[in-house]
Parts: structure tokens; C-alpha cells; sequence
């Protein structure tokens, strides 16, 4: 996910904008060092909900960065001074698709004009995810099988009506993360306990799975949908 997310920051968030820069979760800032802030240039903001994951990811990257525990529905901007922001997989741990719809509208309100967002959502058409969300969250959590709240998610179309809805003209869509991910998340732990080179050519064969997205089944394999968004205007 890492290289995943490092793909699309470097494809459509490399070109800066006036303003900072802000992404919208800092669970990997918290735990590890396979995070993508850094990517986004010193001085970019992180955002999450929880004040311990904020706690722990500032305690991890120190002074280079900008934390700030918000509710994404109500965030601490003035409007149109954010130049660049990468939502990902942030906006579908709630239970109903019209709380996205009013994070979207925050994140629309603080991009400048010429600003641009990069988000993505939990694929409803892979068929896991479907099953995953189709079930009652509380039997997964119990077996461990999902450790947080998934929710309401949008897929290609209704992400872009949603977009445009709040004023953002999108400008590409990508099917992203085709790992499967139970075993690459097994695959990738193991390949942390591996010699350099065996390590690297786990990490390789994971990634290679990312060729999926040249295949019409690419809507079906990809774990998560992305969005590039930008505000017209100015």
C-alpha cells in the first residue's frame, strides 16, 4: 500500500499548488515507517480522528509535519487554503453514504481554486469487499477479520457524481490495490523476517499484482477505487 499510495501521489499530486498539503489519516504515520506524509512535501498536515494516532504519529515524524485531530466533517480550515489532498481510504468508515458526502464538501471548501484531491474508497465490486461489507461488522471484528468500522463506500460512478456534486471536476480513475489481501498482508509480514533479497522479491511478486490494472477485470480485483479531483475557478 505504501508503493500504491506513492504511485498516486507522484502521478497526481507531484505538481504543487499554493497552500499546504494535507492527508487525511495517519494510522500508518502511528505504527510504522511504510507511510506516505513524507511524499507529500515537509510542512504537509496530517489529520485523523483519534488524538492517541495523532499523538503517536507526531512522537514517530516530529517537527517536519502539521497534526491535527479533526472530525472530517467539520474541519479546522478557512475556506480555499489547501493546495493538495490525499483522502485515502478515510471518508468509508461511516454507516451512511450522506456523511461522505458532507466530507467531501469540507475537503471541496478548504481547496484553493486550482487545488486537488486525491481520494479513494473500498471497491464495492470486488466481490471480497461486497461479502465483507454485507456482513455484520461485530461477527468480523470478534474473529479478528476487521480490526475497524467499515461503512457506507461508493465505487467509480457514484464517487465521481458525488464529486461533482460539491464543485470538483474529476480528471482520472485508477483501480488500485489488486493484491489479494489476506495473503499479502501474511506475505508482506513474513517478508519483514526474510534476508534482504528474499524480502525483496516477496515484496516485488505483491507488487507485480498491480499489472491487474492493465486487465477489463480490473474493477473487479481492485481493493479500492481513486480519484483525482480538481476545483476549477479563481
Amino acid at each position: 500500500m505504501r508503493r500504491v499510495y506513492g504511485r498516486l501521489i507522484a502521478d497526481w499530486l507531484s505538481t504543487p499548488v499554493a497552500g499546504p498539503a494535507i492527508k487525511t489519516d495517519l494510522f500508518e504515520e502511528a505504527i510504522t515507517s511504510d507511510h506516505v506524509l513524507g511524499d507529500l512535501g515537509p510542512g504537509s498536515v496530517g489529520l485523523d480522528t483519534s488524538p492517541a494516532i495523532v499523538r503517536a504519529a507526531r512522537a514517530r515524524l516530529g517537527a517536519a509535519y502539521h497534526f491535527v485531530v479533526t472530525d472530517l466533517r467539520h474541519l479546522p480550515f478557512r475556506n480555499g487554503c489547501v493546495g493538495r489532498i490525499l483522502a485515502g481510504s478515510s471518508l468509508d468508515h461511516f454507516p451512511e453514504s450522506r456523511d461522505i458526502d458532507v466530507c467531501l464538501a469540507e475537503l471541496a471548501r478548504i481547496l484553493t481554486p486550482g487545488g486537488v484531491l486525491v481520494v479513494t474508497f473500498d471497491n464495492p465490486a470486488n466481490p471480497l469487499v461486497r461479502l465483507r461489507n454485507g456482513l455484520p461488522f461485530a461477527w468480523l471484528h470478534r474473529l479478528g477479520i476487521v480490526p475497524y468500522y467499515v461503512g457506507a463506500t461508493y465505487g467509480f460512478d457514484d464517487a465521481a457524481r458525488a464529486l461533482a456534486a460539491v464543485g470538483l471536476r474529476v480528471t482520472a480513475m485508477r483501480a488500485v490495490a489488486h493484491a489479494p489481501r489476506a495473503p499479502a498482508m501474511w506475505l508482506a509480514a513474513l517478508a519483514r523476517r526474510l534476508p534482504a533479497r528474499l524480502a525483496s522479491f516477496v515484496e516485488s511478486a505483491i507488487d507485480r499484482c498491480e499489472s491487474l490494472e492493465r486487465l477489463p477485470t480490473r474493477d473487479r480485483t481492485a481493493y479500492y477505487v481513486a480519484l483525482r479531483a480538481v476545483k476549477d475557478g479563481g
